[in-house]
């Protein structure tokens, strides 16, 4: 399947010389239509049932495979960040693995990763039964006898989901911010269980996709992860997840079986806030690791978005190109508001343009807004190709994760957001992209201002970041 998708990629296109042989024709013929039809097949192969399973018009593109770099940074920093952003982390994830049961071919085992704050555990179910996608599924010893052991009508409507299947929830995923947590998890738990290709089930809470506007976003992110159409299943409002399962399965109700199923329900946590035994000491503490995990999952994301490097336009490569993350007044957070957030600069677009003409002509400053109307793949684009990111602390400064390698992310501060916020400096860290801050003057009511000074200090944060340079720990 893997050596089928790369015949549909980019990559995979090749001019076919005019010499080929007939048979080699007619191979490449049968290969694609034998892709073709298997992912005709796996987009009609969803498990329809009462509970509403939506299906999104999404276009299906090769996915690139998930690896992490080989120019390993575990060579040149700590062994306290290598231990806890680099691959290494997988191996202990994985030496971790408890078998919680077994009987016949039913299995349910746990990965826990004890040295993360709240301890993530996956949980891997093999061939198990259940009524609905969102079954809250035991997982005691006894589980995988009662699984067994379930005598099944022979007229029973069965219906087998083949492959793994990755159970989704996100933590907040109307905040870019907290979503990317969960995306980051999905990332690490295929690389963890060594799984391509998975079915992702994203389960959200009833009413979600009609208030949340971000929500198209967060699907189109999900494809990320799969040439498989993610599936969306709405809970229903009196769902929730336990530690033993509440979940009985009825033999007169439709059925599913699940050959393999993993939940990882972790969601508020990630490499990018957790707390460990080691190196990372939360979102308030500054860290400078640099982590291959997660450049590699970053990469593997924006890639399989369809934006790799021959999507770079800039006209002048000896232009810096700066986008200017705004965070103006937009629509609609509920039906036909406007939504103003905190932390709005006064009068902003006459900053943009006094930076722009003290920086000079060497420089480009873009504006734009991640909260208003910008698809994934508009983000992750317009932060590629960008060489710094300049914005005031929010959850729109998380696409500086997709920029390239020793970019630049200057983050001003203010209001009711202090320094002591280090989510976006532990990003860059982990990034391997260079961090300055600053910070502004309250302005109207939760807005902030700015001065002569406050433009002085923004070029100077600019023009320090030297883009051939490996970051250093040091903000100037």
């Amino acid at each position: 399947m893997a050596d089928l998708g790369r015949l549909s990629g980019r990559r995979g296109r090749a001019v076919i010389n005019g010499r080929l042989a007939a048979q080699g024709v007619a191979t490449v013929v049968t290969l694609a239509f034998l892709y073709a039809a298997v992912l005709l097949w796996e987009q009609k192969h969803y498990f329809e049932e009462e509970t509403p399973v939506h299906d999104i018009d999404i276009p299906i593109i090769a996915r690139s495979p998930l690896i992490f770099h080989s120019n390993s940074y575990r060579h040149n920093q700590s062994e306290k960040c290598s231990r806890d952003v680099s691959p290494i982390l997988f191996d202990e994830w994985r030496q971790s693995k408890e078998v919680i049961c077994t009987s016949n071919e039913v299995s349910i085992e746990q990965l826990k990763l004890g040295r993360w704050e709240y301890k993530p555990t996956i949980t891997v179910f093999k061939n198990i039964i259940l009524n609905h996608l969102f079954d809250d599924v035991n997982k005691t010893n006894g589980s995988c006898e009662a699984f067994a052991s379930k005598s099944l009508k022979n007229d029973a409507d069965i219906t087998t989901m083949n492959g793994p299947v990755f159970r989704v929830q996100l933590f907040a995923a109307g905040n870019a911010y907290e979503g990317f947590h969960g995306v980051l998890n999905i990332a690490m738990v295929m690389a963890t269980l060594n799984i391509t290709n998975p079915q992702l089930v994203y389960m959200v809470s009833k009413g979600e996709m009609e208030s949340n506007t971000r929500f198209p976003n967060i699907v189109e992110m999900l494809t990320a992860f799969s040439s498989l159409k993610p599936i969306i299943v709405e809970l229903p409002s009196s769902w929730r997840l336990t530690d033993n399962g509440t979940a009985v399965l009825n033999t007169d109700q439709p059925m599913i079986t699940l050959p393999y199923m993993v939940d990882f329900p972790f969601q508020g946590t990630s490499i990018m806030v957790t707390k460990t035994d080691g190196a990372l000491r939360g979102r308030g503490i500054d860290h400078h690791c640099k982590s291959e995990i997660f450049r590699g999952a970053t990469d593997f994301i924006r890639t399989n978005l369809g934006i790799g490097d021959d999507s770079m336009d800039t006209p002048d490569s000896s232009t810096i190109q700066v986008l200017w993350s705004s965070r103006g007044p937009y629509c609609c957070r509920r039906e036909g508001t406007i939504y103003t957030p905190t932390r709005a600069i006064d009068n902003e677009q006459k900053l943009v343009e006094a930076v722009q003409t003290s920086l000079g002509s060497h420089y480009n400053i873009t504006t734009v807004d991640f909260g208003v109307n910008m698809t994934t793949i508009d983000s992750v684009k317009s932060a590629f190709k960008s060489d710094i990111i300049v914005g005031v602390h929010g959850a729109g400064l998380v696409w500086s994760a997709f920029m390239k390698q020793h970019s630049g992310l200057v983050e001003m501060f203010g209001g009711n957001r202090g320094r002591v916020n280090r989510h976006y400096h532990n990003i860059a860290s982990l990034a391997d992209i260079h961090y300055r801050s600053l910070m502004l003057d309250r302005g109207k009511g939760e807005n902030l201002s700015w001065n002569e000074e406050s433009v002085d200090q923004i070029v100077r944060k600019i023009q320090s970041i030297n883009l051939k340079e490996e970051p250093s720990a040091n903000e100037p």
